[in-house]
């Protein structure tokens, strides 16, 4: 805070801090065991702010520390040995003690803290504790650069707020750090190692957060916390209805779980390494039920080389921007609904096992699989890039599937989405279709997938199946005992070779022999499928037909709509912001241009304090009033969002300062057109979509 003007020094303060100059010169320095022969008694005697320094040796005895003071070695814990004989070897029940440079032993507790703003400095806190460090009902304590191994738990909190854990290592305890309903605690800068108990059953770990949230755990190394022979029950990590947890830049290896979510929401797994564990991040394991864990965010890690990458189960998780490779036995699985999978690298999973498997598995309903490389995922079973069991209302949107054995596979899905992907190169078919019914496919370049080729279809009825590329599969089609759709269910207007159409539309096929004879690129004759058939075959691939209004998958859009008059419009930078009443998944920006111009969108970017998403123009290409954004836009319901759009030409324009649409209100902070002049009440006619 900066304080203006003159100040005037009171009498009366200056008096106090000559008073406490007179305090702090009082401090004495007690030595151990000069002046006395025990720590205890150099206790006894010392006066708030005393320091006692003790000299090297052993020292037999329980300490009862009630009053502020330092006590610390002479030259270090190596030759400073204090063993509490079955008691607790230091007990703190004063504010703002410091302890440092003692090997603690043989206690119950190493040390134990009943009081706060304490610091735990350079001991080696080690054997036969049944807690190196117990922490109750106490805040705001600093434990830092200390060794804390083989006691029963490392570092125990209950009900403790606000402690720092930092720049420890804490090895070969039966748990690292266990936090019981304690919140807002830091544990950063610490080797966890070798965390288990040999032969028991249980659940152990590294770090176990129980009914704790708001927890930092920070670039630490948490290694080879595991159990031989019985590889079960030991965790790197372990959230128990733990919530609000960031998780971030740390290590996490060889663990028999990475990170371990039970009844845990709203965690925050950032920017971490994960690997070489049994499981990386899982929600429902083999030694114990499947706890049901909702909206956590995990991001921009590396998870690779363990059983298995991601296994979760829960709702409205978000699953981005990760490297998920290399897993033996799959890359994400998801049970729930709700959930988004986008803008991964999800490769070489599925390998060194004989079963089926899939890079993204999906069991539940609503969840988003976007903008994610989903390749060379085989081995000597079937590896699925994509696998749906029983699961309906999901979307596959806009993701490269290459070189997998299988490329998407449905069993038992129905009312699905597969929309703009690139399914190509895979050993098997690239989509295949078992008692799967009214699924919508469309807009996917399938080419050069093997076996049954490019879209299988058994038993399976109703699905619509339009504007694909079938190109170079083995066979581009195999449908047994099932009637299907294979063209838009309504007439869509459409611009072939420079002119307009308005016809129904179907897929193109490399191998289809028929002509066009009038010219709007659709095939005089169908194209046969064996019992069924596309009876509107495209001429060309469907990229050279230009479809100007887009149609929104079932995922929520915001839409504002075209205004009544959209007079004056010219083109300029909007800033705004963004309020939804539901859950909007988007991954484009469609700009609704005045009648006869070029109206678009050259430059979008919507942003809140955690994340920014960014789409820009490509000039007049075909599509040229989608823009797309770098990552799938989550708008939440009920939360503010900025929203920037640099329009460009003529767009539609609502001239209202706030607009509510069916999904929520968009506003307008200001709108700057190209001459410089400035409104508060001009708002672009825009669509978030998918």
């Amino acid at each position: 805070m900066r304080c203006e003007g003159k100040f005037v020094f009171p009498v009366f303060a200056s008096f106090l801090i000559l008073t406490a100059f007179a305090g702090v010169s009082s401090a004495k320095t007690i030595y151990v065991p000069d002046n006395y022969l025990t720590i205890q008694s150099a206790v006894n005697a010392a006066s708030p702010g005393d320091t006692i320094i003790v000299r090297d040796g052993l020292y037999n005895e329980h300490v009862i520390v009630n009053k502020q003071l330092t006590i610390k070695s002479e030259r270090g814990y190596a030759n400073c040995v204090v063993n509490g004989e079955g008691s607790d070897v230091f007990a703190l029940y004063a504010d703002g003690i410091r302890i440092e440079g003692f090997t603690i032993t043989g206690g119950r507790h190493g040390i134990f803290i009943n009081s706060n703003n304490n610091s735990i400095f350079n001991n080696n806190i080690s054997s036969n504790n049944e807690d190196g460090i117990y922490i109750p009902s106490s805040n705001n304590n600093i434990i830092s650069n200390n060794i804390i191994s083989n006691n029963e738990y490392g570092i125990f909190l209950w009900y403790s707020n606000n402690n720092c854990i930092s720049n420890n290592i804490i090895s070969n305890n039966n748990n690292g750090t266990y936090i019981y309903h304690s919140n807002n605690n830091s544990i950063s800068n610490n080797n966890i190692l070798n965390n288990y108990k040999p032969y028991h059953y249980g659940i152990y770990a590294g770090i176990y957060l129980e009914y704790s949230n708001r927890t930092n755990i920070l670039n630490n190394n948490i290694s080879n916390n595991y159990n031989p022979p019985y590889y079960y029950g030991i965790y790197g990590i372990f959230l128990w209805y733990s919530n609000k947890t960031s998780i971030s830049n740390n290590d996490i290896s060889d663990n028999e779980y990475g990170i371990f979510l039970w009844y845990s929401n709203n965690n925050c797994i950032l920017n971490n390494n994960i690997s070489d564990n049994g499981y990386g991040i899982n929600g429902w394991g083999w030694d114990i039920p499947a706890g049901y864990s909702n909206e956590n965010s995990i991001s921009y890690n590396n998870i690779s080389n363990n059983a298995f990458g991601i296994l979760i189960y829960g709702s409205d998780n978000i699953i981005s921007n990760n490297n998920i490779s290399s897993n033996y036995y799959g890359g994400v699985g998801i049970s729930g609904s709700n959930n988004i999978i986008s803008n991964n690298i999800i490769c070489s999973n599925c390998y060194e096992i004989s079963n089926d498997c899939a890079a993204v598995g999906i069991s539940g309903s609503n969840n988003i699989i976007s903008n994610n490389i989903i390749c060379s995922n085989k081995w000597e079973g079937l590896a699925y890039a994509i696998f749906l069991y029983d699961s309906n209302n999901n979307s596959i949107l806009n993701n490269n599937i290459l070189n997998n054995d299988y490329g998407i596979y449905f069993d038992y899905s129905n009312n699905n989405i597969i929309l703009n992907n690139n399914i190509s190169n895979n050993d098997y078919d690239g989509i295949r279709l078992d008692d799967s019914d009214n699924n919508s496919i469309s807009k996917n370049n399938i080419s050069s997938n093997n076996w049954y080729g490019g879209i299988r279809l058994d038993d399976s009825n109703d699905n619509i199946i339009y504007l694909n590329n079938f190109i170079n599969n083995t066979n581009n089609v195999y449908s047994y005992n099932s009637t299907n759709i294979w063209n838009s269910t309504e007439q869509i207007t459409y611009t072939y070779r420079g002119s307009e159409f308005t016809n129904y539309m179907g897929n193109y096929w490399d191998d289809y022999a028929g002509y066009d004879a009038n010219g709007d690129g659709i095939g005089d004759t169908p194209y046969s499928i064996d019992s069924d058939k596309d009876d509107y075959p495209l001429i060309e691939p469907f990229e050279h037909y230009f479809v100007p209004t887009p149609t929104p998958t079932p995922a929520q859009i915001f839409d504002t709509g075209r205004p009544e008059n959209p007079y004056p419009s010219i083109s300029g930078k909007f800033i705004g912001t963004i309020k939804t009443n539901k859950k909007v998944i988007a991954t484009k920006l469609y700009t609704y241009a005045c009648e006869g111009t070029g109206g678009h969108t050259e430059h979008a970017l919507i942003r809140n304090e955690t994340w920014c998403a960014e789409a820009k123009w490509d000039g007049y290409k075909e599509d040229w009033m989608n823009i797309s954004f770098n990552r799938t836009v989550v708008l939440m319901p009920h939360e503010t969002y900025n929203i920037t759009i640099v329009t460009g030409s003529y767009p539609q324009i609502h001239h209202t300062h706030s607009l509510k649409t069916e999904n929520g209100w968009i506003n307008c902070t200001e709108f700057i057109d190209a001459n410089g002049k400035k409104y508060e009440d001009w708002i672009p006619a825009i669509m978030l979509w998918s």
